[in-house]
């Protein structure tokens, strides 16, 4: 897996579509975590974190995540490697978002870590 840079923080809060029904990219906003990192570490945040302003900040399903890495892929196949990764990354991106005090959990994070975790696990 070869290091490249990447956004870091991409979600549909930093990207600006064009006006029109295309809903083509405008610009991405928001460049402060950028960095040199492995692809598939932005594609597992990204599938965890890209559809939330649409859902309360809160977590997307699993199907949504599988939707997202497979339009992904039909664009740049992941190596293997990046495939043994993506289970993990996406379990360590969710884990990241529960908040430290349950009562403050409303949408949901804890349960899709932990649903996450449960199917992924061998």
């Amino acid at each position: 897996m070869q290091l490249q840079l990447i956004h870091g923080d991409y979600r549909a809060a930093n990207i600006l579509c064009a006006d029109g029904r295309d809903g083509r990219v405008a610009a991405i906003l928001d460049l402060e975590e950028a960095r040199f990192d492995h692809p598939v570490a932005e594609l597992a945040r990204s599938a965890v974190m890209l559809g939330t302003l649409f859902r309360d900040w809160g977590p997307v399903s699993p199907q949504v995540r599988a939707d997202f890495l497979a339009g992904y892929q039909s664009h740049r196949a992941l190596g293997e490697s990046e495939l043994r990764w993506w289970d993990i990354l996406v379990g360590w991106y969710l884990l990241g978002m529960i908040p430290p005090d349950p009562a403050q959990d409303a949408t949901g994070w804890r349960a899709a870590a932990e649903e996450h975790l449960h199917d992924v696990a061998p």
